[in-house]
């Protein structure tokens, strides 16, 4: 058998050492590019660092300035307020071992002035000061990198935030700044919160400190809801749309409305009016009733409705323009005396008996003689009349006396009578007396109606007495028959 032995490769130690040599050469070309770039990454780490630490103090000045807001709103009346980083650190806003310069040397100050746009308002900046002048790179990146409105000095007295995002001069507060520093702005509404990274406001109440969940600008809501709120506590409210309360509305004031008001119940006033206005008042829309006023004088019925009541209608007066009626019986107050002064003619009264009293010719008068009798007239033979005076009348029949011996039986036809009566048709009297020997009278006394009286016809002449008297009889019968 016949081993055979593997040949060594051969080694190009040429090749290798030109190998070396060129990737040296390469290493030697890309190192200061290399270290730039890695120089440049440091550098900008120190910047970040630099912007943590100005908005560390911004935070204390924000701290420091409310803390102290009374005082400071006093002081800046005159002049700003300077607060060194050193003061801030004593009173415990910075802590007690924290640097006072950042990595460029540059030392902190709080400056305070007051809110030229806002009256009663202050306003703060936070600002760096000597030191070396930091690049306008390390500027721009510093105040992207802090929290809040970060910002530096460029050109001098000038302060301007990330990415131009605010800029102020300093010289509008009475500040100045160098440029190449850094500079951080507390606006008023930043200097009325807490929150470490921005001005955000706290959901949650913090003891003591009412200003964490305050706004100090209105709140636009783009159309949404504001839901299961408790108490609105507000000094107005403005609203395009309707307004619904499940519960009472409860006014201090007047409730306005610039069209109408309805309610599903009562409407009550418990200490004034219910005023209305113009010619308007009360209607019932059901039945279209109610009362209204259109002059000074008078309260009218809509519609010309009916009062209806089953108690009393009371007044000063009661007119009627029409019929007056009653129900039941008519019931005269007033009393008066008959034949004293009464002011109209035409009133109705009574006197204390009751009996009716109608004023007469300025006196109270009543249905009653008045004791005196007024003469009309006489006659004799047949006489047929009608009362029509408003007084009573009395009539009187007489026959005279005996007109041959003044005996009985001796008289004539003309010494008889009768008298009949009628009011309204109807019959009141009929009475007569045909005896011719005696004188005799009688008399009727009614207020108003027919009266008929008549003497009796004469008779005949050599006719005896007793013939005579039923002679007078048939004649008289002849006349009343």
């Amino acid at each position: 058998m016949t081993l055979l032995k593997r040949k060594p490769r051969a080694v190009h130690r040429g090749n290798m050492l030109l190998q070396a040599g060129i990737a040296l050469a390469v290493v030697l070309i890309l190192t200061p590019g290399a270290i730039d770039r890695y120089a440049g990454m440091q550098q900008e780490k120190v910047w970040t660092n630099t912007a943590s630490h100005l908005s560390f103090v911004a935070q204390a000045g924000k701290r420091y300035v409310r803390d102290n807001r009374d005082t400071l709103l006093t002081k800046v009346a005159s002049a700003p307020v300077v607060v060194t980083g050193a003061t801030l650190r004593t009173q415990g806003y910075l802590p007690a071992g924290f640097s006072l310069t950042n990595d460029s040397g540059q030392t902190y100050q709080l400056a305070v002035a007051k809110d030229p746009g806002q009256s009663g308002q202050l306003v703060a900046f936070v600002l760096t000061t000597g030191g070396s002048e930091i690049p306008y790179k390390g500027l721009r990146q510093i105040a992207g990198d802090a929290d809040g409105m970060g910002g530096y000095v460029w050109p001098a007295n000038t302060a301007v935030g990330a990415d131009g995002g605010w800029q102020a001069k300093l010289s509008d507060y009475g500040l100045s700044g160098q440029q190449g520093r850094l500079a951080a702005f507390l606006s008023a509404d930043a200097l009325g919160t807490d929150a470490e990274e921005s001005d955000r406001l706290y959901r949650y109440q913090v003891t003591g400190r009412p200003d964490l969940n305050r706004m100090h600008t209105a709140i636009d809501m783009n159309g949404n809801n504001i839901n299961s709120g408790g108490t609105v506590n507000a000094a107005t409210g403005a609203f395009t749309g309707q307004v619904t309360a499940g519960g009472n509305v409860a006014a201090v004031g007047n409730v306005t409305a610039g069209n109408g008001m309805t309610a599903n119940n009562d409407i009550r006033s418990n200490n004034g009016w219910v005023i209305t206005r113009g010619s308007k008042g009360w209607m019932n829309e059901t039945h279209g009733g109610g009362f209204y006023m259109s002059d000074d004088q008078w309260v009218r019925s809509v519609n010309n409705k009916n009062i209806y009541t089953g108690g009393q209608v009371r007044g000063g007066s009661v007119r009627s323009d029409g019929r007056l009626s009653t129900g039941d019986v008519l019931q005269l107050d007033a009393v008066n005396t008959a034949g004293a002064s009464c002011a109209t003619n035409g009133l109705v009264s009574r006197d204390a008996a009751g009996a009716i009293l109608s004023c007469q010719s300025g006196v109270w008068s009543g249905n009653e003689s008045n004791g005196s009798y007024t003469g009309i007239g006489s006659f004799v033979g047949q006489y047929n009349g009608t009362n029509t005076s408003p007084h009573t009348i009395t009539v009187y029949v007489s026959g005279g006396a005996s007109t041959v011996n003044r005996g009985i039986d001796d008289g004539s036809c003309l010494n008889t009578w009768a008298l009949k009566a009628s009011v309204g048709g109807r019959e009141i009297i009929d009475t007569f007396d045909w005896n011719t020997g005696w004188s005799k009278s009688a008399a009727d006394d009614r207020r108003s109606g027919r009266r008929s009286a008549a003497g009796a016809r004469i008779a005949r002449p050599g006719v005896p007495p007793r013939r005579a008297i039923e002679a007078c009889k048939t004649a008289a019968r002849n006349a009343f028959p």
